[in-house]
């Protein structure tokens, strides 16, 4: 038995650290005793009831308004498992819950120890524990699984040697028609063999989700580009799927369409900051096109989408015309 139990809150997680939200972590022992231990944003919590046999930690913060849970992380520990942690990382720093773009990769790596590798009379499940990998897809415009929605094993696999486990360059496993909108989240896990003497639902030693968002799109409306224009008209510009961390914004150049404009016009009151945990979709008009383009030219107009991979084109438009200049033909005569 071990008497107590030190808890350590690693990473802040969907708010965390915000008013509005408070955390827990609900504990179920193999037993069936079920309880909760509030914890702080950042921090250690120490579980004096201990563990004996086998113990389940589940981490959650909890949105006060409503009560609605949020699960972050899970760890069992017990007296005679084997002990694991796993990680996962990408090209965005978020750390809550890990996430990437559909087109980008990510980073899994997991730590085993105390395996029995020494001992060939040992039982099976001493000398092994089991890797798993789980994929679902969300349905177009969700933010989480449907409660139905069925998830795919992709590995299910024994691991019988102590020490880190890289997988590197991971491309989502989800499938769809049209990639660029696939949306979802892959798990991966480590279990413990059940004939360690553990019930089945209670042998998780670590677990670790990512979830996977799709490629932003974005549309500018209200020009026609065969017209030239004396007052801009009113725009239009809709953005769909803003990844979390992202700034995105209009901008103007004159002449044709190029990777590298010398000078660039960014329109102030487009921009779009996106701080959150989930994507987003905007739409919003432009009346003002006319106090910032002032020069008769012909330009090109792009949405642009900065996130943690780079920046990107959501959407393009040329040429724009803008003519404000009159041209008056006529003859001066005089007469005597």
């Amino acid at each position: 038995m071990k008497k107590s139990l030190c808890l350590l809150l690693c990473s802040t997680g969907l708010s965390l650290a915000d008013e509005r939200y408070t955390n827990e972590i609900r504990v179920e022992h193999m037993d069936g005793t079920q309880y909760s231990l509030d914890i702080a944003a950042e921090g250690t919590r120490t579980d004096t009831r201990g563990v004996l046999g086998s113990a389940r930690y589940s981490l959650y913060t909890i949105k006060n308004e409503d009560n609605t849970p949020y699960f972050l992380d899970e760890k069992t520990v017990s007296s005679y498992h084997p002990q694991s942690a796993v990680r996962i990382t990408s090209a965005d720093p978020y750390e809550a819950i890990p996430r990437t773009r559909v087109d980008y990769p990510f980073n899994v790596e997991y730590d085993i120890t105390g395996l029995i590798t020494d001992d060939p009379d040992v039982q099976d499940a001493a000398k092994s524990v089991v890797f798993d990998h789980r994929i679902v897809a969300y349905a177009p415009g969700a933010t989480e699984a449907a409660a139905d929605a069925t998830w795919i094993v992709h590995d299910h696999d024994p691991v019988g040697q102590n020490g880190t486990h890289y997988i590197n360059n991971i491309l989502t496993q989800i499938e769809s028609d049209n990639l660029p909108d696939a949306r979802g989240e892959e798990i991966f896990s480590i279990y413990a063999n059940p004939d360690w003497g553990v019930a089945p639902d209670a042998s998780l030693l670590a677990q670790q989700r990512v979830q996977i968002w799709p490629i932003a799109k974005g549309t500018v409306s209200g020009i026609d580009t065969a017209v030239e224009y004396a007052k801009l008209p009113v725009v239009t510009v809709e953005l769909v799927d803003l990844y979390p961390a992202s700034t995105t914004y209009l901008r103007v150049y004159k002449g044709a369409p190029t990777p590298t404009p010398a000078t660039v016009i960014k329109i102030n009151t487009s921009f779009v900051i996106i701080d959150d945990v989930l994507p987003t979709d905007r739409t919003f008009v432009l009346t003002e096109l006319d106090s910032k383009i002032t020069e008769d030219a012909i330009y090109t107009v792009e949405i642009v989408h900065e996130t943690p991979f780079g920046a990107d084109l959501l959407g393009q438009l040329y040429p724009l015309n803008i003519k404000r200049s009159i041209k008056i033909n006529g003859n001066v005569n005089s007469s005597e």
